[in-house]
């Protein structure tokens, strides 16, 4: 289980140099990378090392086999379908346990830069107290946009036993609802949703004005809104993490490629749609849960939405609207995110049994087990 710190370094020449430096490493084998059309290490590493160990002779030879990692991991993200990458020269740099050290109950930090070995406080927030009896794995350093130098260093910490399954809750995100639970419970969405309207209102007045001072504003705007969904999504998760033994969710990965391309859907509903934080609260979910040894379980979204979670009927006109489910078979009436919830949770008790779960506290259900295979199931209802 791994978990980040993150903490303000005081502001270094040598050690914003050596950023500088590392950078226009990575850059170089990027370069190299792109040319030859390769992201293995070994042909960057034959190509590069020599000829970086030259050009900057004040670098570790350990910083410079990080920037070659790097630039290999950036050349796979890219996949060489687009343009050729740039590192910026204060983007933040990868080092490994050869280039630094962290003195922990002492509360410093050593790191190698171009002036050899310094010695660095660390101010650690109360929060991060928690973490100090992992191990450090890795450290992460950059220039924010502030001009702050932040450090983020990668902490390992025990793996928490997973609990034996014996409760499940259903959660079903959406848009204008944050996320619905199948024990009844909504998540309070109207607060989220004005402060959004009213970023997205004040972001626009500002843009359509074009001068200097609001361009000054909308800089200071910048991350805000991110900030604020961040916190009520990690608020959200830890109200979830504590309903049941096993949370299930709906496979949603792939859900917005190619959004903007479809002609049908309105702007407005695309500019909802792209600012939907739903990944978000899902990793801060897995969090919550590795932290409790509870169960998260992905399950197919197919039908969630158009299955009866009483009769099992399935059917596209059983949801009328976006907050209205009414059955034509049985003719059950229930709110379509509270059915949807109702129907995951049903999946996943009866693909759980199909499934080993191990570290981390994640697993999916089978291709093999989708909603229809519910069909013949018929639920109590719970109202």
């Amino acid at each position: 289980m791994q978990r980040i710190m993150q903490i303000t370094l005081p502001l270094d020449g040598d050690l914003v140099e050596t950023i500088r430096a590392y950078n226009q490493a990575v850059q170089v084998c990027i370069n190299y990378g792109w040319e030859q059309h390769t992201c293995n290490k070994n042909k960057i590493h034959a190509a590069t090392y020599y000829p970086l160990r030259e050009q900057f002779p004040a670098l570790q030879s350990s910083l410079v086999q990080c920037a070659r990692d790097q630039a290999s991991d950036i050349l796979k993200r890219e996949n060489f379908k687009h343009s050729k990458p740039a590192k910026k020269p204060l983007s933040a740099i990868r080092c490994n346990l050869r280039t630094f050290t962290p003195f922990l109950e002492s509360r410093e930090i050593s790191i190698s830069t171009l002036a050899g070995r310094k010695r660095y406080a660390l101010k650690i927030p109360s929060y991060f107290e928690q973490y100090l009896a992992g191990q450090v794995t890795a450290l992460f350093l950059g220039v924010s946009r502030q001009g702050r130098l932040i450090a983020c260093l990668s902490v390992e910490l025990p793996i928490v036993p997973v609990k034996e399954v014996e409760t499940f809750v259903g959660v079903d995100r959406g848009i204008a609802r944050v996320a619905v639970l199948s024990n009844n419970l909504f998540v309070a969405s109207k607060h989220i949703n004005a402060v959004k309207w009213q970023y997205q209102q004040l972001r626009r007045s500002l843009q359509a004005k074009g001068t200097r001072r609001a361009k000054r504003k909308l800089k200071e705007l910048s991350g805000r809104e991110r900030r604020f969904m961040a916190c009520e999504n990690r608020r959200i998760a830890k109200v979830i993490a504590g309903q049941a033994d096993c949370i299930v969710i709906e496979n949603l990965k792939g859900i917005k490629t190619n959004s903007k391309k479809e002609r049908k859907i309105s702007k407005k509903i695309r500019r909802r749609f792209g600012n939907w934080a739903y990944f978000q609260l899902e990793q801060f979910l897995i969090q919550s849960a590795e932290q409790s040894g509870q169960t998260i379980l992905y399950v197919s979204p197919k039908w969630t939405s158009q299955r009866c979670s009483r009769c099992g009927s399935i059917a596209k006109g059983n949801r009328k609207s976006q907050s209205e489910f009414s059955c034509k078979a049985c003719g059950f009436q229930l709110n379509a995110d509270l059915n949807a919830a109702r129907n995951l949770s049903e999946l996943g008790s009866a693909g759980h049994g199909r499934v080993l779960v191990n570290h981390p506290n994640v697993a999916v259900v089978p291709r093999g087990v989708t909603v229809k295979d519910l069909s013949k199931l018929v639920a109590s209802p719970l109202l």
